[in-house]
């Protein structure tokens, strides 16, 4: 082939890409357009249906709708939106809409009147169509995801709400879903979760440049305290008051094998007089009781919680918690438990627990494992804690202290 056709070539080649461009992007307008017209109109057909008209300008009273997919996780940070949003609009309507996982947490914040379990289908657009259906009343909906979620944006549409928010990506079109779209933060700022999640309050001019406040807070029911008290009431717990909680799950990959979890728990046993509590998801509900009978000592019992509010009510009054990252961590962060937490991987900035006496041992670059020897360090300011310190939590005397709040 002669050289002068090897250098036309890609001329030839990117003058063809260049007249595609321009159709591709008209079709791709096109297909927006459409698309926008077919949530439109899936859109007026449930206005229709529920017979009710969203009201935009009003000042203090909004029927106000969070919408908050995924894990017990997820809704726990979410709490500092909702309790802003309680404080700012003291007469609104707040109800959450969420997946199972996140439903109790939900109902256990002061800030929520109520709570609508999302229900799933063998189609996730089948959900998305049957969830808006009954998400008609509403005033302001409010999609909070740390990112662009196109599932969360349709969802959001779909509710009719005169005022939709939630984080879109910058475009120079139209929204399709919100009426109010909130740019994401930049991922470089490796931003935590909380912060993020009140940027969405932005478009209800809330947010000054001060210090974000951070309220975790739960009301326990009732029953969760009823069978905290139940369990304190009986062997190892009841002699001494003075005991630990070590939880054995994660949704990350454990980096703390089982045989270091039982290190860990013979060195507390040998050298300290805590009562010891494990608790686990239900999968390793069995490794828990295994791990208590090999010990073969009175102060140590695996403890089964049915859900997470009943853990939650045994971490109010827990010395500590020993646990690798996830829910758990997250639990003792929204009733001010103090907790070692063990991190192994995924985004730390971003998602580790938010409460005021946490410490953390990370797996460092190199590790396979995190070892017992660095986590037996990380613990000794928890175990040198005075002992009244330690009977001021478990009686519930500590008040938290107070942070800056980032409103007006």
């Amino acid at each position: 082939m002669p050289q002068g056709s090897l250098q036309n070539e890609p001329v030839q080649t990117g003058r063809r890409r260049d007249r595609a461009d321009p159709a591709r992007a008209s079709c791709v307008l096109r297909l927006m357009s459409l698309f926008r017209a077919l949530l439109t109109s899936i859109a007026w057909v449930l206005k229709l249906r529920s017979g009710r008209q969203p009201r935009r300008k009003i000042a203090d009273d909004p029927r106000v709708l969070v919408i908050r997919r995924n894990r017990m996780g997820d809704m726990i940070y979410t709490l500092p939106l909702l309790h802003a949003l309680r404080r700012h609009f003291p007469r609104c309507r707040l109800t959450v809409a969420c997946d199972p996982l996140g439903a109790p947490i939900a109902l256990s914040c002061p800030a929520v009147n109520e709570v609508i379990v999302l229900e799933s289908s063998w189609n996730p657009w089948q959900a998305v169509l049957k969830n808006a259906a009954h998400l008609q009343d509403y005033d302001w909906a409010i999609g909070a995801k740390g990112g662009f979620d196109r599932r969360l944006a349709v969802l959001t549409r779909l509710t009719n709400a005169a005022i939709r928010i939630g984080f879109e990506r910058p475009s120079p079109h139209p929204s399709s879903y919100y009426t109010d779209g909130v740019p994401p933060p930049d991922e470089s700022r490796q931003e935590h979760q909380i912060e993020t999640l009140l940027r969405l309050l932005k478009p209800l001019g809330l947010v000054n440049p001060t210090p974000f406040s951070v309220d975790l807070s739960l009301r326990l029911p009732d029953s969760a305290v009823d069978f905290a008290t139940e369990i304190l009431a009986q062997s190892p717990f009841a002699p001494s008051r003075r005991y630990i909680l070590i939880n054995l799950s994660s949704t990350a990959a454990l980096k703390f094998r089982e045989g270091d979890f039982i290190a860990l728990a013979g060195r507390l046993l040998g050298s300290t007089d805590f009562a010891i509590g494990l608790v686990a998801a239900p999968a390793d509900q069995d490794k828990a009781r295994e791990i208590a009978s090999c010990m073969a000592s009175p102060r140590i019992v695996a403890v089964e919680t049915p859900g997470p509010l009943e853990l939650a009510a045994l971490l109010q009054h827990a010395a500590f918690l020993i646990t690798p990252e996830g829910g758990a961590a997250h639990l003792a962060a929204s009733v001010g438990a103090p907790a070692l937490v063990l991190w192994s991987e995924g985004p730390f900035k971003k998602w580790h627990s938010r409460g005021r006496k946490h410490a953390f041992v990370q797996l460092e670059p190199g590790e396979a494992t995190i070892s017992v020897e660095r986590v037996w360090q990380a613990l000794q300011p928890f175990l040198t804690q005075p002992k009244d310190e330690i009977e001021k939590i478990w009686a519930g005397l500590l008040e938290p202290p107070t942070e800056p709040d980032f409103m007006d």
